[in-house]
């Protein structure tokens, strides 16, 4: 986060929108109508804004749907190592109000975990973006499960991300809200880490989604058929389990289930068709094949 916060604070805010866009119109060919994309890689205020007015200029951009999220609580930059208290201070006082003042986020998040981010950290930020009229995120139980679901369940956030680590505690709060799961495969498959328990949400009836995670130090990659092939392969789900977590609840947990996600009257004509196949379960099976023939985005088809 640190190598490449240094990467964003030095790139020009026209050259990342055309980085940028060239990225999004890459996932939008494998498939992608609706993308959430989050800061975190600029730790200053001047960079987490510019990333921020790069993901406004790509809503203006782009067919597909966008939501911005605010993740300057990512982790402590070098001038900040023994200084927590003030980049939170920095977050609250400085970015916050500037990222609400000029309407670049729909959503706050921050990385709960040891060595980053503490609880009381996460309900101080949860609820100061409240005041802004923010939905919190959180970014939760990657390697530790230190209480950050229950935090963010108390605090009605969207969604809490990663849950590669969760224990019954965090099964028992997460039964208590509307706060959804969201699982990333691609990661536990690009660091060699656990992957999340998806058997045993779906065991306690708790709907989760599926999503990249695209980014440079975990995932890089955009590519939802491999997500979903390792879904399947590494999380044991089938084929319907898995492309439901990445659609319709994907779409919930952006606040668009009402939008998109499924093939319904009234949504918006966000459509797959793929090239000759016998069955569903070949999309996942062939994982690294793209079996996509045309993609349409709000009717329009763009590949």
């Amino acid at each position: 986060i640190i190598f490449h916060a240094k990467k964003i604070q030095n790139i020009s805010e026209n050259e990342l929108f055309e980085k940028s866009l060239e990225r999004l119109n890459n996932v939008i060919k494998l498939g992608t109508g609706a993308i959430e994309i989050k800061s975190g890689y600029g730790l200053t205020l001047d960079s987490e804004i510019k990333m921020l007015k790069v993901i406004k200029r790509l809503k203006e951009a782009s067919n597909a749907t966008i939501k911005a999220t605010f993740l300057g609580a990512h982790a402590l930059p070098k001038e900040y190592k023994d200084n927590k208290e003030g980049y939170m201070k920095l977050i609250i006082e400085k970015m916050l109000p500037k990222v609400a003042e000029e309407k670049l986020a729909d959503y706050v998040d921050i990385f709960c975990e040891k060595g980053y981010f503490t609880i009381e950290d996460t309900k101080r930020l949860l609820d100061s973006a409240k005041k802004y009229g923010l939905q919190g995120k959180t970014h939760v139980n990657q390697f530790n499960s230190i209480g950050g679901i229950k935090i963010a369940v108390k605090n009605k956030a969207v969604s809490v991300d990663h849950l590669e680590v969760i224990n019954e505690q965090d099964i028992a709060e997460l039964k208590k809200g509307s706060t959804i799961p969201v699982l990333l495969p691609g990661c536990s498959f690009f660091l060699g880490i656990e992957y999340a328990p998806a058997k045993k949400l779906l065991s306690n009836n708790i709907p989760f989604a599926i999503a990249s995670d695209f980014n440079p130090g975990s995932c890089p990659t955009g590519n939802m058929n491999f997500i979903i092939s390792l879904a399947c392969n590494k999380l044991k789900l089938t084929p319907e389990q898995a492309i439901n977590g990445a659609t319709i609840n994907g779409a919930y947990s952006m606040g668009l289930s009402g939008v998109s996600g499924s093939i319904t009257r009234g949504k918006l004509a966000n459509l797959l068709i793929t090239k000759k196949i016998e069955s569903l379960n070949e999309l996942p099976y062939y994982i690294g094949d793209n079996l996509i023939d045309k993609v349409l985005i709000r009717g329009k088809e763009i590949l």
